[in-house]
């Protein structure tokens, strides 16, 4: 089985986007990115990549507040499936 987390911090370390604390629990998966507004679109492409498309259902796209702060950010929330 794929260790989510560290597939999605390897995927983004080549980006220009800074991720906050990816969170798994059970299959549901919380990808904060620090930047507000990031293309919805790129993030997605780039945790597809990693995990593969098939592997990424679901996949929203929301702005909030990141780890309970004032940094406003984009958060991917998805279902992941081995």
């Amino acid at each position: 089985m794929t260790d989510v987390n560290a597939a999605i911090r390897d995927a983004f370390e080549h980006t220009d986007y800074d991720l906050g604390d990816v969170a798994v629990n059970r299959r549901q998966v919380r990808v904060p990115v620090l930047q507000q507004g990031a293309d919805p679109d790129a993030l997605t492409a780039v945790i597809e990549e990693a995990l593969g498309a098939d592997a990424v259902v679901a996949a929203t796209v929301t702005t909030e507040a990141i780890d309970g702060e004032d940094t406003i950010g984009t958060v991917v929330s998805f279902r992941y499936q081995p």
